[in-house]
């Protein structure tokens, strides 16, 4: 007796292939296309930034660290995949992937020993020329050109490698203040929420040395220098920053 599917049994399984972009292409490279998604290795990855909040990342791994050892590594990356964690790539001259977001994702995965994580191709600019690739990036906000220290840096000082990222205690702030609700992101499409951690970021780093709290004490004294910069995040002067709510606490 033939086993014969029924038609509509034989639809659902073209489909469900189908809703599965992830799956069609399962490693990334340099012939990758826009809105492939695809597995890549965090060592290829190039930041497009020059530092993160080395606290906001410590405090991302230890959450991460609990899904990996609830689901493994396998379900893990399904995990990631599910809840629109991929790294969003840009692949430039020679092939090389810059990451143009979640930074902070990728630096806390790669400390807990992940070798592997889900991108999402934003752009293949790999046969443009070095100096056209750098302006269209910066032309379309996908490079942040300062350091750690809020001073403006060009391109090829920018780190090569996740492991490479400076910290920036004041980014950590800013993170840990928007969580609070001390500011929040609007419109994806103004030009004023362009970088919006980072012009937060550099207004505390601007205000800090009237809390008292030395910069080399933030990241160990962190819950105390996140009260001071929640406090600074209503002050008048933090007004005409976007994203501003004039809060010191979600309640």
């Amino acid at each position: 007796m033939l086993n014969v599917r029924p038609a509509w049994l034989h639809v659902a399984l073209i489909m469900l292939v189908v809703s599965q972009p992830a799956l069609a292409k399962e490693v990334c490279d340099a012939q990758s296309t826009k809105g492939d998604v695809c597995l890549c290795e965090l060592a290829d990855l190039h930041p497009t930034q020059a530092s993160v909040g080395m606290a906001e990342v410590r405090i991302k791994a230890e959450k991460l660290k609990d899904e990996i050892q609830r689901r493994g590594e396998q379900d893990f990356l399904k995990y990631l995949l599910k809840h629109d964690k991929e790294e969003p790539v840009v692949i430039g001259p020679g092939g090389i992937f810059y990451i143009t977001d979640h930074h902070h994702l990728a630096r806390a995965l790669y400390d807990l020993g992940v070798s592997k994580t889900y991108c999402i191709i934003v752009d293949n600019l790999s046969d443009e020329r070095v100096d056209d690739f750098w302006k269209r990036m910066e032309d379309d906000t996908e490079v942040y050109l300062k350091d750690q220290n809020g001073k403006a840096i060009i391109p090829n000082d920018l780190p090569t490698s996740i492991k490479d990222l400076r910290n920036d205690p004041f980014r950590s702030l800013a993170g840990a203040v928007r969580e609070s609700c001390g500011f929040e992101k609007g419109d994806k499409s103004s030009s004023a929420e362009d970088y919006l951690e980072f012009q937060w970021a550099n207004y505390f780093r601007a205000h800090w040395a009237q809390t008292g709290i030395p910069t080399k004490d933030i990241d160990t004294n962190f819950d105390d220098a996140t009260d001071a910069a929640q406090h600074l995040a209503v002050e008048k002067d933090a007004a005409s920053l976007p994203g501003y709510t004039g809060k010191t606490s979600c309640d």
